[in-house]
C-alpha cells in the first residue's frame, strides 16, 4: 500500500514507517481512534509532520495467502507516513493549512485551519466513510483484544521544549481541545467533520520559558 504524501512548500520526502493490521495493536481500547496528524516544531520551525490514516481496503489485498479453509470477509489496516518540512509556514496536508507566519525562536501563535463538509479532502484520506466504519467496527470487535471504533480524528502540534495553551477560535460542540508538556491536541468526531460549516481554526500559543524573559 502506498503512502500517504505530506505536502509542503518545499517539497517532500516521504518515509513510510508501517503499515499494521489493528489487531496486533497493543493498549486495548482508547479515548480516541488512532488515525490523525501530529506535528512536531523545533526550535527554528523546522520539523516532521506523521499521518496515521486507517483504511478498509479490499480483502484480497491484504488477505493472508499462507492459509488454508478460512474465507477472509473483513480487513482494517493503519498506515503511517512520516516527512519533514523546513518551515512550519503554509505546511499542509491536502486542505489542512498551518499558518505559523510569526513563528520565532521564543514564542508566538501557531494557527491550525481545518476544514469540515462533504467537500473537505482531508479527513477523507485519514478515515474511512460511516458506511464503511459499521463493517471496520465489526472487524476490530473480533479481535484478540477489542478494539474500539470511537471514529474520530486528532491532530497535536508539538512544540519543543515550550509551554502552549491552544483553544479553538469559535467553539465547536463536541470537539475537544487540551494543551500538556507542549502538546496542543484536537480530537474531532467524524460527525462533526461530515456535516457542513465553516473550517475550525485550532490557535495555539506558545512560549518557550526564559527566552521571552531575555529579550531586550
Amino acid at each position: 500500500m502506498r503512502g500517504i504524501p505530506i505536502f509542503t512548500r518545499f517539497g517532500a520526502r516521504l518515509a513510510p514507517l508501517a503499515i499494521v493490521a489493528l489487531a496486533v495493536l497493543s493498549g486495548g481500547c482508547a479515548s480516541q481512534d488512532p488515525a490523525g496528524i501530529r506535528i512536531a516544531v523545533g526550535a527554528d520551525g523546522t520539523g516532521t509532520m506523521t499521518v496515521a490514516a486507517l483504511t478498509a481496503p479490499a480483502i484480497a489485498s491484504i488477505g493472508p495467502k499462507a492459509s488454508k479453509d478460512v474465507v477472509w470477509t473483513d480487513g482494517v489496516q493503519l498506515t503511517i507516513t512520516v516527512g519533514d518540512f523546513k518551515s512550519l509556514d503554509d505546511v499542509s496536508f491536502e486542505d489542512l493549512v498551518v499558518d505559523a507566519a510569526d513563528f520565532a525562536a521564543d514564542g508566538g501563535t501557531v494557527r491550525v485551519v481545518i476544514p469540515r463538509g462533504p467537500d473537505a479532502r482531508w479527513y477523507h484520506a485519514l478515515h474511512v466513510s460511516a458506511k464503511a466504519r459499521k463493517t471496520m467496527a465489526k472487524a476490530l470487535a473480533r479481535t484478540i483484544k477489542k478494539v474500539e471504533l470511537n471514529e474520530n480524528l486528532t491532530i497535536a502540534v508539538e512544540i519543543t521544549g515550550a509551554a502552549v495553551a491552544a483553544n479553538l477560535v469559535q467553539t465547536v460542540p463536541g470537539v475537544s481541545v487540551t494543551s500538556k508538556r507542549g502538546v496542543a491536541t484536537i480530537v474531532i468526531p467524524m460527525e462533526v467533520l461530515e456535516q457542513s460549516g465553516a473550517p475550525m481554526v485550532l490557535a495555539i500559543n506558545w512560549e518557550r520559558p526564559g527566552r521571552a524573559a531575555s529579550r531586550p
